[in-house]
């Protein structure tokens, strides 16, 4: 039986538009000096997979980062944006993409994020990113982790095996310290590619 958390996710779900989701998780702050910029491109490059929702836990750092970058391109190439944020209720709506609400604080909203997609995409990250990644990964979703962006992320990277999806030259690229931000972003949009192709 559906507990209060599946309940509220079943109620967003309905919200959002036909086609494949992908969550993004991540810390609040960057603390990587080049996750910023890795974010912003992974997101423009994003947009460009037809049909992707993009879905942030309308948080600043990595999911305003990526969320902007997806919605700014779907804009420009004249596209509905197909961004949303998730925030406890109360709180206040972001002035890009739409909000949602579900929760009555940050530790139910994450239960919630945590139930609404097959796949999520990690970038640094702290104890919620961890709380998040857990739920997800209990319920069988893919979690992609940006393992060079340091934080949870690094410590998924180092934990998994390959994802069977990614080849591995994606796989190592998103793991090594040399990477640059447009080879990492890259990276990003092949491994999403490569794990929505996978699971259908």
């Amino acid at each position: 039986m559906p507990d209060h958390h599946d309940r509220h996710a079943q109620r967003l779900s309905s919200c959002f538009p036909a086609g494949a989701r992908l969550v993004v998780i991540g810390s609040t702050d960057f603390y990587h000096g080049q996750s910023e910029d890795t974010c912003a491109q992974a997101g423009r490059l994003l947009a460009s997979i037809p049909d992707l929702v993009l879905i942030t836990g309308g948080v600043e750092g990595v999911g305003e980062a990526t969320g902007r970058g997806f919605f700014q391109a779907r804009q420009e190439a004249g596209q509905e944006p197909r961004v949303f944020h998730v925030l406890p209720e109360g709180e206040v709506a972001w002035d890009y993409g739409e909000t949602l609400f579900a929760g009555a604080d940050m530790a139910e909203r994450r239960e919630v994020l945590a139930r609404l997609s097959s796949l999520y995409l990690a970038i640094e990250g702290g104890p919620g990113t961890v709380h998040e990644a857990t739920v997800a990964s209990a319920r069988g979703a893919i979690i992609i982790p940006v393992g060079r962006s340091g934080g949870h992320a690094a410590v998924l990277f180092s934990r998994m095996q390959r994802l069977p999806a990614i080849d591995e030259l994606t796989w190592a690229v998103l793991g090594a310290e040399t990477s640059t931000p447009t080879q990492t972003a890259d990276a990003v949009l092949r491994a999403v590619r490569s794990c929505l192709a996978a699971v259908g």
